[in-house]
C-alpha cells in the first residue's frame, strides 16, 4: 500500500493538483480545481500541513487582503511513488562492472559514512553512551528499519532492526551490508558486529556494539 492511498479520497486529489501546478495554488484556484467548498479545501489543507505534507507562502498583494499560495513540501512530493531500488541497481551494476571487489567495499562503506553525516549532530549532542545509542536506534527508526536496543552490559549492547531498508538490493549484492555497517560504525564510534542478518535468513539483523561510544 502506498503512502498515498493512506489519505482520503479528497485528500489525494488535493496533493495530486499540487503535484501538477509546482508553482503552487491558492485555496480558490483548489477550490475550483477540485469542485469543493472553499472550507474544505481549508480543513483539508490544515490536516495536510499538520503532516508536514504541503507548505504555504504569503503572496504579494497589490491591493485588499493577502492569500496564500501552497505547495508540497518535500515529504509531501515522497508520497507519490519514486522507484529508487531502479536506479539505485543500475548504480550498483555499474560499481561491479567497473571497480573492483576492494573498490567497491570501500564505495559502500564510505557511501555510509555519508549517510550518517547526515545525523552525526544529534547523536553527538547527546552526553551519555547510553543516550547517543538511544538516539541512533531513534534515527534508524526513522529511516524506516523498525529498530530497538538491548543493553546487555555497560560496555555491550546490542541493536535489533526488523527491517532492511535495502533489502532488494542487498539480497541481490554480496558485501551490501557493509554500509549499514559503515553508517552504525561511523555515528557510534565503537566497533561493530553483524551478529544476525535478515539477508542471510536471519529472523532479524542483530548489530552487536562492543565499547562505549564517544
Amino acid at each position: 500500500m502506498s503512502a498515498l492511498s493512506l489519505l482520503g479520497q479528497s485528500q489525494q486529489s488535493l496533493v495530486t493538483a499540487l503535484l501538477q501546478n509546482r508553482d503552487g495554488l491558492t485555496v480558490d484556484e483548489l477550490s475550483h480545481l477540485l469542485s469543493i467548498s472553499r472550507n474544505a479545501v481549508n480543513q483539508h489543507l490544515s490536516s495536510l500541513a499538520s503532516s508536514g505534507f504541503i507548505q504555504s507562502a504569503t503572496l504579494e498583494s497589490t491591493g485588499g487582503r493577502p492569500s496564500k499560495i501552497y505547495t508540497l513540501s518535500p515529504s509531501g512530493l515522497e508520497l507519490f511513488p519514486r522507484n529508487y531500488s531502479f536506479i539505485a541497481k543500475l548504480l550498483f551494476a555499474w560499481i561491479d562492472k567497473n571497480l573492483s571487489e576492494h573498490e567497491s567495499q570501500a564505495c559502500l562503506q564510505s557511501l555510509g559514512k555519508q549517510m550518517a553525516e547526515q545525523f552525526e549532530n544529534r547523536v553527538m549532542n547527546r552526553l551519555s553512551p547510553a543516550d547517543k545509542l538511544r538516539e541512533v536506534v531513534t534515527i534508524m527508526c526513522e529511516l524506516g528499519y523498525d529498530a530497538s536496543m538491548k543493553q546487555v552490559s555497560k560496555d555491550y549492547a546490542e541493536i535489533i532492526a526488523n527491517n532492511c531498508i535495502f533489502y532488494k538490493i542487498a539480497n541481490e549484492r554480496q558485501g551490501f551490508c557493509a554500509l549499514d555497517l559503515s553508517f552504525l560504525a561511523t555515528l557510534l564510534k565503537a566497533n561493530i558486529e553483524h551478529k544476525e542478518c535478515i539477508v542471510k535468513k536471519g529472523n532479524y539483523c542483530c548489530f552487536a556494539v562492543a565499547g562505549s561510544t564517544e
